[in-house]
């Protein structure tokens, strides 16, 4: 599990890898509103998942760590949303005025995500 801290918006991003929801309901006790957790439990997971919760934490949630071509574009997928999730929270909306603050924190995202997924480096 990974928590990327979005430093000029006040969130973080939860990223984890696994079909295992008890697992991961574990692992967010201390993150997420109990309600949050069991809300986790109805969800229908198939790739890849990106949640808001109520609390404003946002999960980034993939079947598998990325290795190949079809796993990065899922993994991008899902960023986009993350980053969707958080613009509007902190009320920005896309538009030509906003798509470089978008494509920053996709960037910035992108690149936390990526140095901890050495095996694509090695």
């Amino acid at each position: 599990m990974q928590i990327i801290d979005c430093v000029i918006y006040p969130f973080s991003i939860i990223v984890f890898y696994g079909n295992d929801k008890s697992l991961l309901s574990k692992k967010l006790k201390k993150y997420l509103f109990k309600e949050d957790i069991e809300y986790l439990k109805t969800i229908e997971f198939h790739r890849g998942k990106s949640i808001m919760f109520t609390s404003g934490q946002t999960l980034l949630w993939l079947k598998e760590e990325p290795n190949n071509p079809e796993t990065l574009a899922i993994l991008n997928h899902e960023i986009f949303h993350c980053v969707c999730f958080i613009m509007e929270k902190v009320g920005i909306k896309f538009s030509d005025d906003s798509d470089e603050a978008f494509a920053y924190l996709i960037e910035y995202v992108s690149k936390q995500i990526y140095k901890k997924l050495k095996k694509l480096w090695q």
